[in-house]
């Protein structure tokens, strides 16, 4: 199945797709398939600049809620921290 060219603004908080979504180079992949997007996904793609996203699938019917305060709710940087 080809992959398509999908709008950052699509990604937004709760968000999910039948099928893994790539950067832009069709090999890296930004999320994984039927796994809802979270806040720190947003992030990334304001902060990084990504222009666009690529998948084979679509846009799930159904967006799984978040909450606030949630382990998975934090600063992006923070995943990034180069602690030995």
């Amino acid at each position: 199945m080809p992959l398509t060219r999908l709008n950052c603004e699509e990604i937004k908080e709760g968000v999910s797709f039948s099928a893994p979504v790539f950067f832009e180079d069709s090999v890296n992949m930004f999320l994984a398939a039927n796994h809802p997007a979270k806040r720190y996904h947003v992030v990334a793609i304001e902060r990084w600049k990504i222009p666009f996203l690529m998948t084979a699938g679509h846009k799930n019917s159904c967006v799984i809620a978040t909450s606030s305060g949630t382990s998975d709710d934090f600063d992006i940087d923070d995943s990034f921290s180069e602690e030995a």
